[in-house]
């Protein structure tokens, strides 16, 4: 037993003389892969690091090929060469991103620009909103003050109908831009924009005086007897006579 831990204890020595350097001039690296590596091998690393970059951005999928006269698939695919397998396994390990996140990104876009559109048709004063004189009538004025106090501050413009001209539109602009600064201050007047567009609806007074006029083409109610009446009226008539 104490000639084997001897044999042992003199192996460990001869290892960790040959693995443990002696000492060495200051400036020396002794160890193989602290060594800085030649010029050569830096360029190749950086122009592999380069390629697999490029090659990065490229689809993930199928390639289109042509074989026999067809092309194999049939719908648009990308033509380039086959993606490399470290990319391949990179997409399936993590798939569905990135993806998924780029998709999302697509519909929140969507969403944004839509919610946009709607906050900017609210905020538009039409033709209806402006009296002959192309001032705010009393509904313009109260939608002005609607967008003031409902607006997020995000969407607190006033957009303005152009007119058949410069000038109506100017005039109109001048009127809500006055009427703002009446309501709020100069400092927290919403910025007024001229907008090409048509009214999506009608003004209030025309659909007043449509409901109106409804009601007073009503025609007079006309009740008729029950079914049987009359049957029931003569049987009793023939019977008082007998």
């Amino acid at each position: 037993m104490e000639g084997s831990w001897r044999r042992w204890s003199l192996c460990g020595a001869v290892v960790c003389g040959t693995l443990v350097p002696a000492a060495v001039p200051a400036g020396i690296i002794p160890w193989p892969w602290s060594e800085k590596h030649p010029p050569k091998m830096t360029q190749r690393r950086a122009e592999k690091d380069a390629y697999y970059a490029e090659r990065a951005w490229e689809p993930i999928g199928a390639r289109q090929v042509e074989k026999h006269g067809k092309l194999w698939p049939p719908f648009p695919r990308s033509r380039g060469p086959a993606n490399l397998p470290s990319h391949l396994y990179h997409a399936e390990h993590y798939w569905p991103y990135p993806y998924q996140c780029q998709d999302r990104d697509y519909v929140r876009a969507i969403s944004a620009a839509q919610t946009s559109n709607g906050w900017v048709t609210m905020t538009t004063l039409y033709d209806y909103h402006f009296d002959e004189s192309h001032l705010l009538n009393e509904s313009g004025r109260m939608q002005l003050r609607w967008i003031l106090e409902n607006a997020p501050a995000r969407h607190r413009y006033a957009f303005v109908q152009a007119g058949v001209d410069n000038a109506t539109s100017q005039s109109r602009l001048a009127s809500v831009t006055n009427e703002a600064t009446l309501l709020v201050g100069a400092d927290q007047a919403p910025p007024v924009l001229i907008r090409v567009t048509s009214p999506l609806g009608r003004p209030a007074e025309e659909v007043d005086q449509i409901r109106r006029k409804e009601r007073d083409t009503i025609v007079t109610p006309r009740i008729t007897p029950p079914i049987g009446t009359n049957n029931i009226g003569a049987s009793q008539a023939s019977g008082q006579g007998t």
